[in-house]
């Protein structure tokens, strides 16, 4: 799921193959904002808005990113072709904070990122990025937009300098701990600490340089 920036409209995904918009403005009584949006074909995974909240990223496992123009509420509608690259389904979007760049994630166990300056014509960026040896799940940017965090199916987090957007490289080893699948990564604000949830049940806290 995620918010608008003003705090009244949420979006959802779902296994349905559809987007949905509510209404919030009073929590009591959430409501649906038009039709569900419709064109992946297979499960919705990962929505990442951008910070103005006129662009909506959205992944699935039918190999696909597509991008969606939210300008007007009522009427979103898709931007463009789907984004493909991936050869497996997508588990995972982000944006970076400039809103410049969109990382994903998929079952071919690699991550993309993706140039969306121009929102109507995306290009991919370099190759894709390897080093997990499982599917990766969640990715996230630092505020600087300049690091980016994974979380595998491998158990593993990994932390990438994506700088050079077009030849990131991994910094470090891997951050090991957990002993399943991770599905949920959290960067703090300043940077400085990095959390991480997994099958495993425990949350676990990693200090950063």
């Amino acid at each position: 799921m995620a918010f608008f920036p003003d705090g009244r409209t949420l979006i959802s995904s779902s296994r349905d193959n559809t987007i949905r918009l509510w209404d919030i403005t009073d929590r009591t009584r959430a409501r649906p904002l038009g039709s569900p949006l419709s064109g992946h074909s297979d499960w919705v995974t990962s929505l990442a808005l951008t910070m103005d909240g006129r662009t909506l990223a959205s992944s699935s496992l039918d190999s696909t990113v597509r991008l969606w123009n939210m300008a007007d509420r009522s009427h979103p509608h898709l931007i463009g072709l789907p984004l493909t690259g991936h050869t497996g389904g997508v588990n995972s979007v982000a944006f970076s904070l400039d809103s410049r760049t969109l990382a994903s994630s998929g079952r071919d166990t690699t991550i993309r990122l993706w140039d969306v300056t121009d929102r109507s014509a995306p290009r991919l960026l370099g190759g894709p990025i390897t080093g997990h040896t499982n599917t990766v799940g969640p990715v996230t940017f630092s505020q600087d937009g300049d690091t980016l965090i994974s979380g595998s199916y491998d158990e593993t987090v990994r932390i990438w300098d994506v700088t050079d957007r077009s030849h990131p490289r991994l910094l470090g080893l891997p951050l090991t701990g957990h002993t399943d699948w991770i599905w949920s990564v959290a960067l703090s604000p300043d940077g400085q600490t990095l959390a991480s949830g997994s099958k495993d049940n425990p949350i676990r806290l990693w200090a950063l340089p």
